[in-house]
């Protein structure tokens, strides 16, 4: 059985989970190399699954106790979520050896 978080560390991870959010999002908007790109939407996935994980301890726990449905859709996810970076990878690594560039610009201007 897995024990609760006190509320005093669930403010402390949720604004991890904020900062995470933030950190993502300027990858996201800011770079082009594809590489940050994936990068960016792992840090995005991360800051979810914190989120999800702080919420159920705060919505789901009664009497101390924490309730592992939440806990076994986020492994899952992360499986998931790791193969899907492991294909983009695959994807990225082969337009290098085709384009031989990263940068998503050029990338798309390549399909006019």
């Amino acid at each position: 059985m897995a024990l609760s978080i006190p509320f005093d560390n669930i403010y402390l991870i949720l604004g991890f989970s904020v900062a995470l959010l933030v950190i993502g999002l300027y990858g996201l908007t800011s770079k082009q190399n594809l590489i940050k790109f994936l990068i960016a939407i792992e840090l995005l996935l991360d800051a979810a699954h914190l989120n999800f994980i702080a919420f159920s301890n705060i919505i789901g726990g009664s009497a101390g106790l924490v309730d592992p449905l939440p806990h076994v859709v986020v492994i899952l996810s992360i499986c998931v979520g790791g193969c899907v970076a492991g294909v983009a990878l695959s994807l990225i690594i082969q337009a290098y050896r085709v384009h031989a560039t990263l940068n998503s610009r050029r990338l798309n201007h390549l399909k006019h």
